[in-house]
């Protein structure tokens, strides 16, 4: 299947049909690498108009003294969106070929930039929800998170070609809890803390 326009729904439906299968059409995908990661800066802009959009459905947040917060500008989401997407790529592809996997970079960012891509349809669903039926907004987006982590989990086994998703989701949930601990404790040796 040819990656357009015209077929996108059709992959949009594969993907939460039958997600190995679908992997296996974006990696088949002739993108040189500058495209790919001009995929995943593309998907960084597209996921900072939505973030920008529902915040602007939401009241704004409060600081401790009860006045509203200086609302974050579009540059930071994306730039926390597109850091996301790189490192989300990076451990798909290191950790994947440090366990016998056979995946490439080329193939995690790729991959990453698709799933993203997926991510934003239902970031849209809950707009339109946000608006059209307030209640069913939250439904939608813990929906989205088991199905990014779903779609995450067979995006990797097929492209380091893996068989068993149950070891995959165990990766998954392994490397994602070491991440956040060394962040932390890269954020602690650099003087950054939090105040509750």
């Amino acid at each position: 299947m040819e990656l357009s326009v015209a077929n996108l729904a059709g992959l949009v439906r594969l993907t939460f049909a039958k997600p190995r299968e679908a992997a296996q059409v974006v990696l088949r995908q002739p993108l040189p690498m500058q495209a790919r990661w001009g995929a995943i800066a593309l998907m960084a802009v597209l996921s900072a108009f939505l973030m920008q959009g529902m915040a602007a459905l939401l009241p704004p947040a409060l600081g401790p003294d009860g006045a509203a917060l200086r609302p974050v500008g579009p540059f930071f989401w994306a730039g926390m969106v597109a850091f996301g997407m790189v490192v989300t790529a990076l451990l798909a592809y290191g950790v994947g070929r440090w366990r016998g996997g056979k995946g490439e970079l080329a193939d995690a960012v790729i991959l990453v930039a698709w799933l993203q891509f997926i991510q934003l349809l239902l970031v849209l669903l809950q707009l339109v929800l946000m608006i059209a039926l307030p209640i069913g907004a939250p439904v939608v987006e813990i929906a989205s998170l088991v199905i990014f982590l779903w779609l995450l989990v067979n995006f990797v086994a097929e492209m380091h070609g893996f068989r068993s998703l149950g070891l995959v989701f165990l990766g998954v949930v392994i490397t994602f809890v070491a991440a956040v601990f060394l962040m932390s404790l890269l954020l602690v040796s650099l003087g950054v803390g939090f105040n509750v």
